[in-house]
């Protein structure tokens, strides 16, 4: 049972902007049905009535915090009842904090660390496994290109990046070739991710940012191809794969002055 009608589905988080809603839009323009799930339910509203007058699909709307312990459990449940059993689902939920770690807020921390981690982890667990058991499915993760080098100012969210790589990498090879799981690298982005995790871009890094809607079609385009994780945009290919050639106390140690000659900068 497909649960809202006759074509494939796709459950997206994060789905009411940003990369999420890019990646909704284009799944929708694949004729896929849809579950948005997000904190936002009016944004989602909008956008689920834009993409069935488009599209002719039916779309869902499910509203979550992602960020509260037990979240991702009673997620699949409340899906599961609904009959909901996905073809594709996307694990894009997340935020960041940047600042030194000793001046974090610790209740914003571990709400960080749930989402982008536990319910990533447990989201991941329960959709794959019942894809596992119906022998196919599609399952991405959003990383980040923090999570190619320690982040001074952003360590822990770096950190729980670089736990996502690893962990869809090796979840790729557990699931393979039934069940694919990708991890999209999306580098700089224009989307609200930035003003809510009070990052300010680097000047220099400005000209590797790309369009949401590129970076969406750059990883569907991989999962659908059975890859196991893909950078987007050329530039971005390159700084990860050069990361591989620093120590990685020097990376950190390059990022934490790109950091301070950025915030220099920005004030004058």
């Amino acid at each position: 049972m497909k649960g809202y009608g006759m074509r494939k589905l796709a459950v997206v988080t994060g789905a009411s902007g940003g990369l999420g809603e890019q990646i909704a839009r284009q799944l929708a323009a694949r004729g896929y049905d849809l579950v948005m799930v997000a904190r936002d339910q009016v944004k989602m509203e909008r956008i689920a009535s834009e993409l069935v007058a488009a599209h002719g699909i039916s779309a869902i709307i499910e509203p979550a915090d992602l960020s509260q312990p037990g979240s991702a459990a009673m997620l699949y449940e409340r899906l599961t009842a609904r009959g909901v059993v996905p073809d594709v689902f996307i694990n894009n939920a997340a935020f960041g904090m940047t600042g030194s770690l000793i001046n974090s807020d610790p209740d914003q921390l571990r709400g960080m660390l749930q989402l982008d981690v536990i319910s990533m982890t447990e989201l991941t667990l329960l959709f794959g496994r019942a894809m596992r058991a119906r022998g196919q499915g599609h399952i991405m993760i959003v990383g980040s290109l923090s999570a190619f080098q320690p982040n001074p100012n952003m360590a822990a969210y770096g950190a729980a990046k670089a736990y996502a790589l690893s962990f869809g990498e090796a979840v790729h090879v557990e699931l393979a070739p039934k069940v694919i799981v990708t991890v999209l690298t999306p580098g700089l982005m224009d989307t609200g991710f930035n003003a809510a995790s009070g990052f300010q871009t680097p000047p220099g890094l400005r000209r590797t940012m790309l369009a949401p809607e590129e970076v969406a079609r750059i990883g569907l385009d991989a999962l659908f191809a059975g890859k196991s994780g893909v950078v987007a945009g050329r530039i971005n290919a390159i700084m990860a794969f050069g990361s591989r050639f620093l120590s990685r106390h020097a990376a950190a140690k390059a990022a934490h002055r790109m950091g301070q000659k950025t915030t220099q900068q920005i004030n004058g």
